[in-house]
């Protein structure tokens, strides 16, 4: 669907003839509004590239995770075909919508996997949004109410904040905008095109975020009523039979488009259902309980803002606080003028109601973040442009009225999107303010100008882990234990979905506060590596999200947890990464040695001369266990071998770990005929039950389980069985 022409006396609520707006008037001032709108959208694509390319920060938390996850469907894609891909899509993130995701696909495929191909996912919605707003406020004002509000809302910090990371907020706030556009264009859902162009943009929207209701039912609710109203007036006219032109035209279509007339709620209801289904019909419970915990409930509380402070945060790092002043003064002039009338109709109420309703849901909530407001800006930006072209009448008057108003955002637009105004340039921020609102600063909260800040070379603690992992069939868990914008699970999973390591990233959990739930969460995950920060402050991290890491590192450093460090990797000034790699302790007896024979002696020869001499197993706490195996080789092995075990309570698999004995550092080609090397090695299974468990052995390199070739019993077979019995 393309936004179609209308007439700006559409302001009034009653249907009308769609032949009537074939011809705008004052068709000559409506072509230099589209010139301009091109030459706007141009300049803001010019300078959001300029910004792309001298910004060398990295990505930090969700945006990393949308990365990952966006480079994960592509290889799916590309590597393993339309279905693997649709699975990848269906299972994908459980708690956010991932349309955000799915989008880079085309710019990977003609581009690369870069993230500067990821992000020219902003630039198609800048475009998208700037072409519905201009169309929005043309069918609801004219044509110049429409530049202005492009003018307006694309140089509010938010905004352009928003538009150069890779979230899902702005491609929201332009979804709402084409939402919003095909309601006011549907003649109080009276036209069956924008009928189902509402059903279709709706699905899409709450792919993008579950939050995308709220920003539309306002005016849905709005013309819904407006529309009840004037069909149980007795003097209302039935509504002219919807026709679509151009491409759009067919004996067939019009048919169609005849029916999403006569019944909008299925016009709408089912397009977006379907669209929407392809990934809710596998998460509807999961994402709205999240959504309600994170806007009302626990999650929520974790990021929950004082009024005040989202009041100032409102006012000088969204709309920033010169629009504000600005919508004030000319709103109330404006308002003066109509002797404080205000017509009722139709375009009133949609603004209204946009307004309102998501203020009132984010107000009433303990999650203000100000990123939620971006889909009521495009509102503000339509009023600012109404009052100020309400108050100069003259087409001329109104062009210079527009330019000296948008001359200082504009000024601090340059500011925040130059690589000479970051710190390491301009020097610290020093905020020009007014009553306290921040009236010109470098730092608005997401806006900022480029800069290297957080360019530490991570790469180099993504290669250390490779060089110190061993040969293994499975990917090994890495645990962050410091979450930082700069240094966290979400960016390193990030990272290494371009190197395919075989590692997995994850934190000591999400909003920890328990000690012991973080211990136990490394045990779980079978963690090999534990990444924790040395010389960090309070005021680099995130309170709430690092209340365990102090607890954690001084278990390390008294030897509570089984880890040793391994690399100290220096980030930026007295910053540094330091890896811990988890001990399996092992000792090696020399031949005819003595040593402290197993509890549970077995006798297991397996081809090649690996000979298994018997296992201990003993309880640590209420979920730890640990075991140690023996093992000792008949004479001079050729080849290293992979230790396999299965973890069994009853018929189901709780544990499955695979591992060289000595972490690799030993290979069993290295042994001496008769030596014999003990490993111990902790783990997260119950102790109170028994349990059972099957060990093999399997070659280093390709091949399957070495068979057994004594005792008798086993002959043949590959599988050792061990019984695991609490002492």
């Amino acid at each position: 669907m393309t936004p179609e022409p209308s007439n700006p006396a559409a302001a009034n609520a009653a249907p009308r003839d769609p032949q009537a707006s074939a011809t705008p008037p004052r068709s000559h001032a409506n072509a230099w509004c589209w010139a301009l709108l091109v030459l706007f959208t141009f300049y803001l694509l010019m300078m959001n590239l300029s910004y792309q390319i001298a910004d060398r920060r990295p990505p930090t938390f969700d945006d990393a995770w949308y990365l990952e996850t966006s480079l994960h469907f592509y290889y799916q894609l590309t590597h393993n075909g339309l279905s693997d891909f649709c699975s990848a899509y269906a299972s994908s993130f459980r708690t956010k919508a991932p349309l955000i995701s799915v989008l880079p696909i085309p710019f990977y495929l003609l581009l690369g996997t870069r993230y500067h191909s990821a992000i020219l996912v902003n630039f198609a919605f800048l475009v998208i949004g700037n072409i519905y707003l201009f169309c929005l406020g043309r069918r609801l004002f004219c044509s110049g109410v429409g530049l202005a509000a492009v003018i307006f809302y694309q140089t509010m910090p938010l905004v352009y904040g928003l538009s150069r990371i890779f979230m899902a907020d702005y491609g929201l706030a332009a979804l709402v905008i084409v939402w919003l556009y095909y309601l006011a264009a549907s003649e109080r859902l009276s036209r069956g095109p924008a009928n189902f162009a509402l059903g279709l943009v709706f699905g899409l929207g709450v792919l993008m975020k579950v939050l995308f209701p709220i920003y539309v039912a306002g005016p849905f609710l709005a013309v819904l009523l407006l529309r009840a109203r004037e069909r149980g007036s007795a003097a209302a006219s039935p509504a002219p039979e919807p026709s679509a032109g151009g491409w759009l035209h067919s004996p067939q279509l019009d048919r169609f488009w005849s029916a999403c007339a006569r019944r909008p709620f299925l016009a709408i209801a089912i397009p977006g259902a379907v669209v929407a289904s392809t990934w809710y019909a596998y998460h509807l419970d999961d994402i709205f309980t999240y959504a309600w915990q994170a806007g009302y409930g626990s999650i929520g509380e974790q990021y929950a803002t004082e009024f005040s402070l989202w009041v100032h945060q409102l006012i000088s790092d969204s709309i920033s606080s010169y629009y504000a002043a600005a919508l004030l003064v000319a709103g109330l002039a404006a308002l003066a003028l109509d002797r404080f009338r205000i017509a009722w109709n139709e375009r009133a109420w949609i603004l209204l109601t946009w307004l309102v309703v998501p203020l009132a849901a984010i107000v009433a909530g303990r999650n203000r973040e100000i990123r939620f407001i971006i889909p009521v800006l495009p509102a503000c930006a339509l009023l600012l442009a109404a009052a100020v072209l309400r108050l100069a009448r003259r087409p001329g008057a109104q062009a210079v009225v527009v330019v000296l108003l948008a001359i200082f955002p504009l000024r601090l637009f340059t500011a925040l999107s130059s690589h000479a105004s970051s710190p390491q340039h301009h020097g610290p921020d020093h905020p020009v303010t007014v009553a306290g609102f921040t009236l010109y600063g470098l730092n608005l909260d997401w806006a900022r100008p480029p800069d290297s800040e957080g360019d530490w070379d991570q790469q180099r603690i993504l290669e250390a882990l490779h060089q110190m992992a061993p040969r293994a069939s499975n990917p090994r868990y890495v645990v962050i234990g410091v979450e930082h914008p700069f240094l966290n699970a979400n960016l390193f999973q990030y990272l290494n979905a371009y190197n395919h390591y075989p590692l997995l990233f994850t934190s000591l959990g999400y909003a920890e506060t328990s000690i012991d739930r973080a211990v136990e969460r490394i045990y779980s995950l079978d963690t090999r590596y534990l990444v924790m920060g040395e010389g960090f402050h309070n005021y680099d991290l995130v309170e709430f999200l690092n209340r365990i890491d102090k607890p954690i590192q001084e278990r390390l450093d008294g030897g509570e947890l089984p880890f040793r460090e391994r690399a100290r990797i220096p980030l930026h000034n007295d910053k540094k990464a330091v890896i811990y790699e988890r001990e399996e302790p092992w000792q090696r007896f020399a031949p005819g040695s003595k040593f402290d024979p197993p509890s549970h002696p077995m006798t297991v020869d397996f081809a090649g001369g690996v000979r298994f001499l018997g296992y201990d197993w003993k309880a640590k706490s209420h979920y730890l266990s640990e075991l140690t195996y023996y093992w000792t080789v008949l004479h001079h092995v050729e080849q290293d071998y992979r230790l396999n075990f299965e973890f069994r309570k009853e018929d189901h698999v709780v544990l499955v770990r695979d591992g060289f004995l000595a972490d690799g550092r030993h290979p069993f080609y290295e042994w001496e005929p008769g030596e014999v090397v003990r490993q111990s090695t902790t783990l997260y299974l119950p102790s109170e039950e028994p349990l059972e468990a099957d060990l093999s052995l399997s070659p280093w390199g390709v091949g399957g389980p070495l068979q057994i070739t004594d005792p008798k019993e086993l002959i043949h077979a590959s599988i050792i069985p061990l019984k695991l019995e609490p002492q």
